[in-house]
């Protein structure tokens, strides 16, 4: 555990995935998303943390929604409460969206909506898994609406 700069983490991270291909070598972001980062109008302040981890956790979250966003946008944005001494950080974005029954399955190991479309993209479904349990080992919480 570290100070980690969480605007630095995203900025990075957003950079890295903006220019990003996959194994086949297709861009990750498609020509029809744009992907906003607005965290620094947040003005957060420096967290203890792993930064290693924070970094996987903003990856998985960012890759996640360009990964099921055909067009629009993917933006990040975030928050610090003094009065809860608590930072957010928020991803949203314009994709497919995940059904509402689906919703409190998406943090369990190798789970992924079966619906047509979303089974087009790859993936063994650990990533949000993973991020759930970073975020939980640094007394967070993450959660999807």
């Amino acid at each position: 555990i570290e100070p980690c700069n969480l605007t630095q983490v995203v900025e990075e991270t957003v950079h890295m995935l903006d220019h990003a291909t996959d194994k086949h070598g297709r861009p990750v972001k498609r020509p029809t998303v744009k992907l906003v980062n607005d965290l620094e109008l947040a003005s957060l302040p420096m967290i203890q943390a792993d930064v290693h981890r924070c970094t996987q956790v903003v990856y998985n979250l960012v890759m996640n929604a360009l990964k099921f966003t055909q067009q629009g946008e993917v933006r990040i944005t975030g928050s610090f409460s003094p009065e809860a001494d608590e930072v957010r950080l928020d991803v949203a974005d314009t994709g497919i969206g995940i059904s509402k029954s689906h919703l409190e399955r998406i943090f369990e190991p190798f789970e992924q909506e079966d619906d047509s479309e979303a089974r087009t993209f790859e993936g063994i479904g650990l990533g949000l898994s993973i991020s759930r349990e970073v975020v939980q080992r640094h007394g967070g919480r993450i959660r999807v609406s």
